[in-house]
């Protein structure tokens, strides 16, 4: 193998390289690093509402619809002294239920809204799958998403999914 050098040209095995003079800038290309990363939702814990709107068992249904009206939440987690959800009420519930009367609001308590309601609830791990099912099981459109010791950790509600279908990307997800 035989190499030239001269100022204006170098030959490399009989190959002529054309120099780049000194004062040339070099521009930078954007090279992909792979084939990219896609953002999936696995777990409930990817989905939920982390601090939803919650009401004490014994509250009342006026303090229901207080905690509800005016704000963008249209759901409300209904939970024991422990935190620990006895049910979701939403605004159509609590206008169903509402109690002829001015004093009437006032006086019944959110829990006797849920009696004879499924009470469905998913620990944060479950596949969003599962999730569904356990929504659909139960003909709710919102579920409580608990920790090992049975305690609000978050809400999942249809919205979720139907944002995750439409490719909303303010829905938290994680890589795959």
């Amino acid at each position: 193998m035989s190499v030239t050098i001269d100022r204006e040209r170098t030959t490399v095995a009989g190959t002529d390289l054309a120099l780049r003079p000194r004062h040339a800038t070099v521009r930078p290309v954007a090279v992909p690093a792979g084939p990219q990363r896609r953002r999936v939702p696995r777990t409930a814990a990817d989905v939920m509402i982390r601090y939803p709107l919650t009401i004490g068992q014994s509250d009342t249904l006026w303090t229901a619809w207080g905690r509800l009206r005016g704000t963008r939440h249209q759901h409300l987690v209904v939970v024991d002294d422990h935190r620990r959800p006895v049910g979701v009420l939403d605004e159509r519930a609590i206008a169903v239920e509402w109690p002829p009367g001015p004093a009437g609001p006032d006086r019944v308590p959110v829990h006797t809204l849920l009696r004879g309601h499924a009470r469905p609830r998913v620990r944060a791990s479950e596949d969003l799958a599962k999730v569904a099912q356990v929504m659909l099981g139960a003909g709710a459109d919102a579920v409580p998403v608990v920790d090992r010791q049975g305690r609000l950790f978050g809400l999942v509600t249809l919205w979720h999914y139907a944002q995750l279908a439409a490719g909303d990307p303010n829905v938290p997800t994680v890589e795959t």
